[in-house]
């Protein structure tokens, strides 16, 4: 029975535990200067390329309680199950009904705050809950974790965060199912963490297996063999295989139907590379066992991120040092911080602990668990008296200190500056003024932990405010250089560019046919201060367009569109840029709208078609090369036409130039064109954000200067008509005079006259956005082309009804979706099943049958 003095200490200390995090997160954002508390917002890497544009489709849909599986607003359309799935299931999600879309920036910093906030209060009550103690020091955990140098680094990609905010409540639930057989608690956590991101979720699994030995040898007698009393805790580990089992189970529902979805994705490609034998960081990563040890410039390549504060560095240093830690919980905490760090070190772990998959940017994903596992020891070796002994705290701040050393001497010797889009460094740049103060707050730290001896609240005081300020300060090294963007002028450019699209929207040209709506708007685009591709700007804007970015990017359509000429740097991302008369008709590209500072100007392609349109059966047979975009173009056209004419021919190169000057490459060719119409370059395997062109000596302009290879237009050409083309070159290009190529026009129109009776008319076009996976419409099929060409990519969930009959669909031109018809006119039903869901539902109600049952048996034999 607590006193009356005890139970006001526990409510102040719970105030406490959740008003200092609130507090100092707050106070962390106006240092920045993050809306609503400063002007900024963190529009900056991910968060302006995907979170804001997959909350403003997140938000339209929770308005409109209208929750489709599939949407035409992504690239050329694509699943949204694995968006939902991988970026979206967080409940905290929630919050963005209650802003406009200009106002979403700010409901994004307030999910990051709520976010940051939620995991100092879980790791603190963590540390009051297993250690039974209500301690000042239990919140100091609670602020290092939840701004630990993951979070600094990381903060941007939202999604993972919640699984640092489960992750202490898991543990907890874990170490009460083995000491006293209680489940509820660690199924819970383990399937929440699973639902709101099922990456995260795989990551924490297998943290659970390294958790669980870590308790088998932490329980270990000291005079028991570990053979002998491992045979004692058979039944403890069963529990655990069997409750993770259910838990896994009673996800399942979101993660079968996820698991199928991300098959269709480029993710799904194993790399022997991946797996070779060597290490993934050297000796320079102990820079970032201190203060600023990474920057912003450094994030999608970096030495792991284990900083903690040097508070818990060095009390976790301690706690082997010292004497009053029995050798057993030493044995144990290496086991479980070391197989963490072997595994984030040694190649094959690193790829199998990111499903098997090299992260494209921000390695070390994991590196959250080390700093979890590090506080929690050193929060242990506190409450047993290691500060008691000051030779052992300043033995274990020199080490930490030679340790840091040794990092910034090995980084010196071996650095090499990152280069754009050059990854491949042995060991990565420091800034060496950090270094002094990094060794200012070991010192500081050490002294503060010194005069702790007396158990002054003074002396903890002192010692928290340090830790914040350490804390603070990283936080601000790992952000100084984000290019922040102002949240009035984000609000200003947005509004002034949705109320353009709307503009054209209200011509009404999509409401009764379908076709596709490239927009280039450079006020909107100036708007961040660093290159912005708009790749998903579709889904903002709410217009049918080509570009998407996104780990979950259906490899049909990035094969596809990559092959045709449009620009890609990955498997993840495809750019609007790229296009050619040919994938206008392919793909419906009727309007290009050109927005400006104080210009518009809409174009329309005459030979755009519609969402679908019947070709000659050997687009059955078409497949793609890489890096032979020419060809591939040629060959479709063929195949639509079903004939071997040549609708794609290469000029007569008569002179061509290659020289250097002063470190510049210097490329000259004059084309004589072999063809009457729209002519191309196309520079295979170059990215070319180095390049300048020019064309008969008028500069092209800088937006075809992109991240990746794309086919750029020179021009429309007569037939023998004279072109020069000059590119200047930081690097050297190659060979070039087979880079170029026309399209016959008029030969190329003639293909396309024949289908334009034949395409497939949409019923309702303008429902598509809100229900894209569901649509009808209908087709004439005459007697030579037989083959329905939709064009959206080939998806094993989409099902067709013809004439109210089930009727097989095909991949078609090399990724596509297409359906062999019989001549005659035939209505059409497209419907988009989630594949996996019925098999997931039924697993998750059998775990939940079997969680049932256990519950019972426990029960009945308890």
């Amino acid at each position: 029975m607590l006193s009356m003095s005890q139970t006001k200490r526990h409510r102040l200390y719970a105030v406490l535990l959740i008003l200092i995090p609130l507090l100092t997160v707050t106070l962390l954002f106006m240092i920045v200067g993050v809306a609503p508390f400063g002007p900024k917002n963190l529009l900056i890497s991910d968060l302006s390329t995907q979170y804001l544009q997959f909350f403003a489709e997140l938000r339209r849909q929770l308005l409109n309680l209208s929750f489709s599986s599939y949407s035409f607003l992504i690239s050329i359309g694509d699943s949204l199950i694995p968006i939902y799935a991988y970026y979206l299931l967080s409940p905290l999600n929630l919050i963005v009904v209650f802003f406009s879309p200009a106002k979403l920036p700010i409901a994004i910093d307030l999910i990051i705050w709520a976010k940051m906030i939620l995991c100092c209060i879980s790791m603190s009550s963590f540390l009051t809950l297993k250690y039974r103690r209500y301690d000042f020091m239990a919140i100091c955990g609670g602020l290092a974790y939840g701004l630990c140098g993951f979070v600094s680094m990381y903060f941007y990609d939202l999604m993972w965060l919640d699984a640092l905010i489960v992750l202490p409540m898991l543990v907890y639930g874990l170490e009460k199912l083995y000491n006293q057989n209680k489940m509820s608690l660690y199924v819970l956590c383990l399937a929440l963490t699973i639902v709101t991101n099922y990456y995260m979720g795989y990551v924490i699994c297998g943290f659970c297996l390294i958790y669980m030995a870590y308790l088998i040898k932490k329980n270990q007698p000291q005079n028991v063999a570990f053979n002998k009393y491992m045979q004692t805790q058979w039944g403890r580990v069963g529990r655990f295989l069997w409750y993770s089992l259910i838990s896994g189970m009673l996800a399942a529902v979101v993660l079968v139907p996820t698991a199928i979805a991300m098959m269709a994705t480029g993710k799904k490609d194993i790399h022997l590379k991946n797996f070779l034998v060597k290490g993934t960081f050297g000796p320079s990563f102990t820079v970032n066992l201190g203060f600023g040890g990474n920057d912003f410039a450094g994030r999608l390549v970096h030495n792991p991120s284990l900083f903690t504060g040097s508070l818990f560095i060095i009390m976790g240093i301690a706690y082997f040092f010292s004497k009053r830690i029995k050798n057993r919980d030493k044995q144990a905490s290496a086991v479980l911080l070391g197989s963490i760090f072997f595994g984030m070190w040694l190649l094959p772990l690193n790829t199998m602990w990111h499903m098997f998959q090299k992260p494209a940017g921000f390695p070390f994903r994991m590196v959250f668990l080390f700093s979890f596992a590090l506080i929690m020891i050193a929060y242990e070796g506190y409450l047993k008296g290691i500060f008691a002994d000051s030779r052992v705290v300043i033995w274990s701040a020199v080490s930490l200190g030679g340790a840091i050393s040794i990092g910034y001497i090995w980084a010196n010797l071996f650095s090499e500056k990152m280069r754009p889009f050059q990854f491949k460094t042995p060991q990565l740049f420091v800034h060496n003024f950090i270094y002094f103060l990094a060794m200012g707050f070991i010192i500081l730290t050490t002294i503060a932990i010194i005069s702790l001896i007396n158990r002054e609240l003074s002396s903890k005081v002192i010692l928290t405010g340090i830790l914040t300020f350490e804390l603070l300060m990283n936080f601000f090294v790992a952000t100084m250089d984000a290019p922040f963007i102002n949240q009035q002028r984000f609000e200003r450019g947005y509004n002034q560019s949705e109320q353009a699209v709307k503009q054209v929207d209200r011509l009404n040209f999509t409401k009764d046919k379908f076709y596709r709506l490239l927009i280039l708007d450079t006020p909107y685009r100036n708007i961040y201060p660093v290159p912005y591709s708009a790749y998903n700007d579709s889904l903002l804007f709410k217009n049918h367009g080509i570009s998407s970015y996104s780990s979950t990017l259906n490899s049909h359509t990035h094969s596809v569109l990559a092959d045709l000429g449009f620009s890609s740097r990955n498997i993840r991302r495809i750019d609007m840029l790229g296009g050619s008369v040919i994938t206008n008709h392919l793909l419906g590209i009727k309007y290009y709208y050109m927005i400006g500072k104080h210009t518009r100007r809409l174009s329309i392609r005459q030979n755009a078609a519609q969402l679908g349109f019947m070709t000659n059966n050997q687009i059955q047979h078409v497949q793609f090369h890489r890096n032979q975009v020419f060809d591939n173009l040629n060959r479709l056209v063929q195949a639509e036409a079903g004939n071997s004419q040549q609708y794609v021919i290469a000029p007569r190169v008569s002179r061509y130039s290659e020289r250097m000057t002063r470190g510049v490459y210097h490329y000259k060719l004059q084309l004589r064109a072999n063809t009457t119409g729209p002519h191309y370059l196309y520079l295979p395997k170059i990215r070319l954000y180095h390049v300048s062109m020019w064309v008969n000596g008028a500069k092209l302009s800088q937006t075809y200067s992109g991240l990746g290879t794309e086919m750029i237009p020179i021009g429309y050409l007569q037939k023998h008509q004279m072109t020069t083309v000059h590119l200047q070159s930081t690097k050297k290009l190659g060979s070039m005079p087979n880079v170029t190529a026309g399209v016959n026009l008029p030969a190329f129109e003639r293909v396309v006259a024949q289908s334009k009776d034949h395409q497939f008319n949409m019923r309702a076009a303008d429902d598509i956005n809100e229900h894209g996976a569901h649509f009808r419409g209908t087709v004439n099929v005459n007697q030579q082309d037989r083959t329905l060409l939709m064009s959206f990519p080939y998806d094993k969930g989409w099902q067709l009804h013809v004439d109210g009959r089930p009727h097989r669909l095909i991949k078609v031109a090399g990724g596509l979706t297409g359906a062999q018809l019989t001549p005659g006119k035939h209505r059409l039903a497209f419907n988009y099943h989630i594949r996996g869901l019925l098999s997931g539902a039924i697993i998750s109600v059998f775990g939940l049958v079997l969680l049932g049952i256990s519950m019972v048996w426990r029960k009945h034999h308890r």
